[in-house]
């Protein structure tokens, strides 16, 4: 059987999964959040600090969520599950990611700015937070949240969850690019993503075609982390990429 016709045959979840665990993590970023303020003696959090409590809220439910789902309705693991499993040759994501990033810049979001004429196009608030960002803890950090922790709660959320249930109503071509659709249109939370949509609608469905190519989510979980990679190392030294 070939292996796009078998993604994941153990998945059980429904699309109330997939939701549950995007507004969940949310929740816990709001919930975080407001902790980090408490601690704080009830004073603003700092930028970057702010994005690394409300990061680490967001993971922590996510990832809170994701084993009581395996463990109580699933089969307890996660690569069956979730098709969360690396192999040694997945490090070759990180080129492919930086590559799909650059990719995607010069092809697709540089050519859309000078049609539309659009000299400094908006940037979402976390490129303006990583750009600011002095000192190296706070760059370790911004590193770690955007090419750790977002790469693996993405991948598993709509690679893992969504694009496994997807899979089971339709076929290959469909399932990926609403799961890429979905995707990119999520980061609309943050109203200044809309310039980056197509790009990001692009790189989900590489990574949803990996996916369903592979039977698990570790190589597009690399290859998303080097899209963010390059991502963060350009925003981090105020390059123009």
């Amino acid at each position: 059987m070939n292996r796009t016709d078998a993604y994941l045959p153990a998945s059980v979840w429904t699309f109330w999964d997939a939701a549950g665990l995007f507004f969940g993590g949310l929740v816990g970023s709001v919930v975080a959040i407001a902790l980090g303020i408490a601690l704080n003696g009830g004073e603003e959090l700092g930028q970057v600090t702010l994005l690394l409590v409300s990061s680490l809220g967001q993971a922590v439910v996510t990832f809170g969520l994701l084993a009581y789902m395996s463990r109580v309705r699933g089969s307890g693991s996660w690569d069956l599950d979730f098709g969360f499993r690396f192999e040694r040759s997945d490090w070759r994501g990180l080129l492919y990611g930086m590559g799909l990033q650059l990719a995607v810049t010069l092809l697709v979001l540089l050519p859309m700015a000078y049609l539309l004429g659009i000299e400094d196009p908006p940037q979402q608030d976390v490129a303006d937070i990583a750009a600011d960002a002095s000192g190296m803890f706070a760059r370790l950090g911004i590193l770690v949240v955007l090419v750790v922790i977002a790469p693996i709660a993405e991948e598993v959320v709509f690679r893992g969850v969504l694009l496994s249930r997807l899979r089971r109503g339709m076929g290959p071509t469909g399932s990926i690019a609403i799961s890429a659709a979905l995707f990119s249109g999520i980061h609309l939370i943050d109203p200044d993503a809309v310039f980056v949509v197509p790009g990001l609608f692009i790189i989900g469905i590489v990574l949803g075609w990996q996916a369903l190519r592979t039977g698990r989510i570790g190589l597009a979980i690399a290859t998303h982390a080097g899209v963010n990679l390059l991502a963060a190392i350009a925003l981090l030294l105020n390059l123009e990429v």
